[in-house]
C-alpha cells in the first residue's frame, strides 16, 4: 500500500508586485483627500496627479523633432496693439521657452541664453529672425507670433487670452520654415475668471506666461497631455 504523503496544497500565490503599488498610490490618495477636502484646488489637483499615475504617465511623443541635436535661439514678438501694455510679456515667454526645452531634454539641443537674444535686439532694429539666427550662431529659430495677448476679461476680472503660431525657421537652409502650427486661443483660467483683488497683476502674467510657454514648448519633447487638468483650480489659490 503507498503511504507516500501527500503533497502540501501551494499557498496562496502573493499579489502581483505591480499592483501593490497602485494599492499604495490609492491609499496614500484617499488620506490626502480626507486631510485636504475642504480646500478646492488641491483637491483637483489631487484627483489628477492620482489618475496620472494610475494610468502609469503616459507621454505623448513631440509633434516636430525639428529641434533636435540643434543649436536653437527662441524669440518672441509682442503683438504691435499693446506692444508697451503688458511691459516684458514676449521676452519673458521667449525666456521660458528656452528654459522649458532644456529642462525636458530635447536630444541634443543647445539653447542660445536669452540674455543673448536681449542683447542682440536691443541692439538692432531689425526683425529679421534669420539675422538673429546668424548672429548667435544658432541652427534654428523659433518665432512665436502672438497676435493677441491680454490679461484681463473686462475691468475687474483676470482671464489670459492669447493668439500664438510657432513657426520654426533652418537657418542654415536660407531661412527655410521647418516647423508651422497655429495654437489659436490660449486661454486660462479656461472655464472661469480671477478677481483682481485677488492676487496683483504681476503675479498674474506670470502665471499666464507660464500656461503659454508651455502650450508652445511641449510640441517640441515628450510630454503628459493631461498635465493641465488642474489648471482652473491652480488658478484660484
Amino acid at each position: 500500500m503507498d503511504r507516500t504523503p501527500p503533497a502540501p496544497q501551494a499557498a496562496n500565490p502573493p499579489r502581483p508586485a505591480a499592483s501593490r503599488p497602485r494599492l499604495h498610490v490609492w491609499l496614500s490618495l484617499a488620506l490626502a483627500l480626507a486631510t485636504l477636502a475642504p480646500a478646492s484646488g488641491c483637491l483637483h489637483l489631487l484627483l489628477a496627479t492620482g489618475i496620472y499615475m494610475f494610468e502609469g504617465g503616459n507621454l505623448v511623443p513631440p509633434k516636430t523633432e525639428a529641434l533636435e541635436n540643434k543649436r536653437v535661439v527662441v524669440l518672441c514678438r509682442p503683438p504691435a496693439s499693446n506692444e508697451y501694455r503688458h511691459a516684458g510679456a514676449s521676452r519673458q515667454i521667449a525666456k521660458k521657452v528656452s528654459y522649458l526645452l532644456e529642462k525636458n531634454k530635447v536630444p541634443g539641443i543647445d539653447v542660445v541664453p536669452p540674455q543673448q537674444v536681449d542683447q542682440w535686439l536691443d541692439e538692432n532694429d531689425s526683425e529679421n529672425y534669420v539675422e538673429l539666427g546668424k548672429a548667435v550662431k544658432a541652427d534654428m529659430v523659433v518665432h512665436i507670433d502672438l497676435a493677441h495677448f491680454e490679461l484681463f476679461k473686462g475691468k475687474t476680472v483676470y482671464q489670459g487670452n492669447a493668439d500664438v503660431t510657432i513657426d520654426v525657421y533652418d537657418v542654415k537652409n536660407q531661412g527655410k520654415l521647418a516647423y508651422h502650427e497655429e495654437l489659436g486661443e490660449v486661454l486660462f483660467p479656461v472655464h472661469s475668471g480671477i478677481a483682481v483683488q485677488d492676487k496683483s497683476q504681476d503675479q498674474f502674467q506670470r502665471e499666464f506666461v507660464t500656461v503659454v510657454s508651455d502650450e508652445i514648448a511641449k510640441h517640441f519633447y515628450k510630454h503628459d497631455p493631461h498635465a493641465n487638468f488642474a489648471l482652473d483650480a491652480m488658478a484660484n489659490r
